[in-house]
């Protein structure tokens, strides 16, 4: 039995309605007397599944072998048709799907006697189902598999508030969740009214244990509604003022509550921080989170992290278990709580005794749920019409795959390539080029490049914007970069072709900045003798950073507008947005400005096959992006001191 905040889904009127027909036919039964009793309950939990509804090739790294994605189970005639073992890296292996999800969540629901299906948002963007279909076949896909509930994602929003209302009202047939923002209701009778559709929580009654899940949406990549009066319609509310005054209203009701979050990992960790608070309701309220599911940065808590809770006194007064499960559809948590219950609601609460967690893998040996895949199956018959998803424009011959984060921390390969297509662009032709790190949303993996992995790595349908900044505004959009990259462990924010800099992350005098700036390519021999990247026998053959200098930049459309927090961009009056997308520059630089694959590269995609066959002939006609095709070079060369 659900119970909803009082912000009620016109969806939820209707149902009701049509259930009460059905009531003389059903027969209830008294809620089980729990009282005193350790009762187990299961939480299934996803989050970022970012539209990857089809399954996808990749191949995982050492940290999600760690998790269970390992690239060898697929290796065999059963998962892998055509499978050769000489060449393993031409398996057509692939991860995710939400039919394998599907099969995931019912078989663990089967083996537990109370559970509940939470995603912590972020179901849209991040592959070309959506650019075609706007969510319709997330909401749809995820209502079918039983998702109980989901907290809202800031990437719900990018295709405007109008487009999430229109989607929820016809699809998501399961509460959306965030306490967090504040709709206010404009007068417009055109405006969005997600007002009547988000709601702050839902109560669930689990066979006797009533659950309180309290969303949290984020506020961090939503800069525009910082600003009042935004078109999303939403103003932000505090988030511990938030969360204490929810976990107020719904602790004497609820024997656990769980906050459902797309905050982020540092939000979350704050949500109930060991601190000393002055204010013993704060406390109060603070001490009442058992579980807090997280998501937005992509990663997985395995274990989860247990955060001990303190009064003003410092005695431990609870404990907060912080999970997170992954992104992308390539892996399910599985939370399972021993919940105490209280004999006497009136003088004390129930409690989680101890729990369990672990991760499975979605993968080929997950078979599709046939029921979500036949609803899927007509989107991807449409998206693949639309989009000529399987036309192959380049081949990556490996062995390593084109990175969109170099283990530097600096600049990558696939930044340095996409950068360049923006500034060599015709009619675009800028002095340097600058996007956004997480703008980049997958890796080139080995073997085709085609138009669906394009649409995997730019999915926001961004276009390049050019601008035109003074060196002073330069050095102030790089020491943004800076400071914006110190907060996320030192790993660039930012992406260049045509400009070198030294990335600070640490300094005890100036904190982060960006020093050393030359405008140029190859600027390595420009560096002080005192960096480690300096050639004394080099020349340099750049110029430094003139402060009254005039600069033509390009840059994304999405940051041009003050996106990921670049002020200097969005208060720049000579911006002109070209209508190029990235993802079109992206194809044109490959096809006109890398060279087809040579001899060996053709051997290596094609082993088995001779200099005439239909591979070899494919691989030698296309471009080449192999590891000296705009390679990590140094150009954002990351300093601690």
């Amino acid at each position: 039995m659900r119970y909803a905040s009082p912000l009620k889904m016109d969806r939820q009127l209707v149902l009701g309605s049509a259930l009460a027909f059905f009531a003389a036919c059903t027969v209830e039964r008294a809620a089980p007397d729990l009282r005193g009793q350790d009762v187990r309950l299961t939480i299934l939990h996803t989050a970022d599944i970012h539209s990857r509804l089809v399954p996808y090739r990749f191949a995982p790294g050492s940290i999600d072998q760690a998790l269970g994605l390992d690239p060898t189970r697929c290796h065999s005639a059963t998962y892998c048709p055509g499978f050769d073992m000489t060449n393993p890296s031409r398996c057509d292996c692939d991860f995710g799907g939400i039919a394998r999800i599907a099969t995931i969540i019912k078989r663990e629901r089967s083996h537990a006697a109370r559970s509940l299906h939470l995603d912590s948002g972020d179901a849209f963007e991040g592959a070309p189902i959506f650019n075609v279909f706007a969510g319709e076949a997330e909401f749809r896909t995820l209502s079918a598999l039983g998702l109980d509930a989901a907290a809202l994602g800031n990437h719900e929003f990018d295709k405007g508030a109008t487009n999430l209302e229109l989607q929820m009202r016809k699809w998501a047939a399961y509460p959306i969740l965030a306490a967090n923002y504040n709709f206010y209701d404009s007068k417009d009778p055109s405006a969005p009214k997600l007002g009547t559709l988000v709601q702050p929580f839902v109560i669930f009654n689990v066979d006797g244990v009533k659950v309180g899940v309290i969303g949290m949406g984020n506020i961090s990549s939503l800069e525009s509604i910082l600003y009042g009066g935004n078109t999303l319609g939403v103003q932000p509310m505090d988030t511990r003022q938030t969360i204490q005054y929810h976990v107020n209203v719904l602790r004497g009701q609820v024997d656990v509550v769980i906050v459902l979050s797309h905050l982020g990992l540092d939000e979350d960790e704050g949500v109930a921080a060991s601190m000393i608070l002055p204010d013993q309701n704060q406390e109060a309220a603070l001490d009442g989170v058992d579980v807090i599911l997280g998501g937005h940065l992509h990663i997985v808590l395995n274990p989860p992290k247990i955060i001990e809770r303190v009064d003003a006194t410092g005695k431990v007064t609870g404990r907060t278990i912080l999970a997170h499960s992954g992104a992308f559809a390539k892996y399910v948590g599985r939370l399972d709580l021993v919940v105490h219950m209280t004999e006497d609601p009136q003088k004390t609460r129930s409690y989680v005794k101890t729990f369990d967690y672990q991760v499975f893998p979605v993968d080929g040996t997950v078979p599709p749920d046939a029921d979500v895949e036949n609803i899927l199956e007509p989107y991807v018959i449409a998206a693949n019409r639309n989009l000529d998803l399987t036309r192959e424009f380049g081949e990556i011959p490996g062995p390593s795959k084109v990175v969109r984060n170099d283990p530097s921390g600096g600049d990558s390969q696939l930044g340095n390539l996409v950068t360049a297509s923006m500034r060599f662009r015709q009619g675009v032709e800028a002095d340097f080029a600058v996007t956004n790190s997480l703008g980049i949303r997958a890796d080139f993996e080995v073997g085709p490049l085609n138009t669906e992995q394009m649409y995997n790595v730019f999915p926001f349908d961004n276009t390049i914007a050019t601008v035109f900044l003074s060196g002073d505004e330069t050095q102030e959009m790089f020491n943004f970069v800076a400071r914006k990259t110190a907060d996320r462990g030192c790993r660039t924010q930012a992406q260049v072709s045509g400009v070198w800099f030294d990335l600070v992350c640490s300094d005890p005098q100036k904190g982060p900045h960006a020093e050393n700036i030359f405008i140029g390519d190859h600027c390595g021999h420009c560096r002080p003798p005192t960096d480690p990247g300096y050639d004394p026998n080099g020349t340099c053959r750049c110029a430094p950073l003139n402060p009254f200098g005039s600069y033509k930049v390009a840059v994304n459309d999405y940051i041009a507008n003050g996106g990921s927090g670049f002020i200097v961009l969005q208060r720049n009056t000579t911006k002109f947005n070209t209508g190029i997308s990235l993802r079109d520059a992206m194809i044109d630089y490959i096809d006109t400005s890398i060279p087809p694959c040579q001899a060996a590269a053709c051997q290596a995609l094609c082993p088995n096959s001779g200099v005439d066959s239909a591979c070899y002939r494919a691989c030698e006609s296309k471009a080449c992006i192999d590891a000296a095709a705009e390679p990590h070079d140094g150009r954002i060369n990351i300093v601690f001191r």
